[in-house]
């Protein structure tokens, strides 16, 4: 049995807000080491926005049964995948995936929505 590692996405209403995003939506998430805020920081990114926010990771912050940036910041290398599950007012719960699980073919489908969604 695999466990699920879920994680809380905040700061975006310094970038395009929640509401830019839907529950399913894939996003990725990329090591930032040279935040000087935080060294263990994980920047959430969709092509071709760009960065959306940051992953939680003060503990007193993260919301019950998610974890924190620096709790799962060494099981990946340098970038990897995760899909919205849950959706707040200023927060979105994501859960990590594979990278494997996001097909290449299906990358420009997924930049056509969103593009098609900044438009609207």
């Amino acid at each position: 049995m695999s466990v699920k590692i879920f994680a809380a996405v905040s700061g975006m209403d310094n970038y395009h807000g929640a509401q830019a995003f839907h529950v399913g939506d894939t996003l990725y998430l990329v090591k930032d080491p040279d935040n000087r805020l935080d060294h263990q920081a994980i920047k959430v990114v969709v092509p071709p926005i760009g960065e959306v926010g940051y992953i939680i990771n003060h503990p007193g912050k993260v919301p019950h049964g998610c974890w924190t940036g620096a709790g799962f910041y060494e099981a990946f290398y340098q970038q990897t995948c995760a899909k919205v599950r849950f959706m707040m007012k200023d927060m979105l719960i994501i859960e990590l995936i594979e990278i494997t699980h996001v097909p290449v073919p299906q990358m420009d489908s997924m930049m056509a929505d969103w593009q098609f969604r900044e438009k609207a």
